[in-house]
């Protein structure tokens, strides 16, 4: 479509009326009938195109809530979305399994990463398995193989139920096993200042063990040999939602899962 089609066009829209429109551009009436026709098999055109990307999740928006779980699985769906779909529109929102729920029942977002199981009122698919870790300073004493049985006296940093209220019942389920309520000294709302805070010795921390330590120094990681510890995270999203682009993310998760 040329420039001098699409004037004629916007032209004529403000006229109404073909022979007035020829005659200011100084057109006879069947060369601006033919310009007309031009410009619009060429919209025509472009609105199939924009509809077959659209079906195929090529095009639109994608709303993901997750949380510490999933800080390595999601930026890589993300990732191999953003190849195949460069132009879809996409947010992510760093929340908790609650936060999550509310905001897929309230519609602000597509698809989120909850503990299983997921609620009834969803559609949902097993992603990954978590678990707790006892996470220490070097400098704290403790032996390189310290359970929660060595923590009773010890003071804790959690994060915090405003953050994550299921991570937090859990982490104090399991401490309760062991018969003790931990001396809770910090609460915080991130696991990167939980680890800090554990570094420089100000108490032991649980974080899941999805979120790693490989990259913190000056830490002992403690694996808990215990059944109890551990907990399954699910993709969830609401049922008969039609949006093609959360197909497709939901088809390149079941790819991703399967691949490991």
């Amino acid at each position: 479509m040329e420039m001098r089609e699409l004037r004629s066009f916007v032209l004529l829209g403000q006229q109404l009326h073909f022979g007035r429109t020829a005659r200011l551009l100084n057109l006879s009436q069947p060369a601006l009938t033919k310009q007309i026709r031009k410009v619009e098999v060429s919209g025509f055109d472009r609105l199939v195109e924009e509809g077959r990307k659209l079906a195929h999740g090529e095009i639109g928006r994608l709303r993901i809530g997750f949380g510490f779980h999933t800080f390595e699985l999601v930026p890589h769906l993300i990732a191999r979305l953003r190849r195949v779909a460069p132009t879809v529109e996409i947010s992510l929102r760093d929340m908790s399994t609650s936060e999550q729920t509310e905001a897929l029942r309230s519609r602000r977002i597509d698809a989120g990463f909850v503990r299983a199981p997921a609620a009834k009122d969803f559609e949902s698919m097993p992603v990954i398995n978590d678990r707790l870790i006892l996470v220490t300073s070097k400098n704290s004493g403790l032996p390189r193989q310290a359970t929660l049985r060595d923590c009773t006296m010890q003071p804790f940093i959690l994060i915090s139920n405003e953050r994550a209220p299921t991570f937090r019942r859990h982490a104090l389920a399991l401490c309760a096993k062991y018969g003790f309520h931990p001396r809770v000294i910090q609460d915080t709302s991130e696991v990167t200042t939980s680890l800090a805070l554990a570094r420089a010795d100000l108490g032991v921390t649980l974080i899941p063990q999805s979120f790693g330590t490989a990259h913190i120094t000056g830490v002992q990681v403690h694996e808990l040999d215990d059944p109890e510890a551990s907990w399954a995270v699910s993709a969830a999203w609401r049922r008969g939602d039609t949006n093609p682009v959360l197909k497709r993310f939901i088809e390149l998760l079941r790819e991703e899962i399967a691949s490991r």
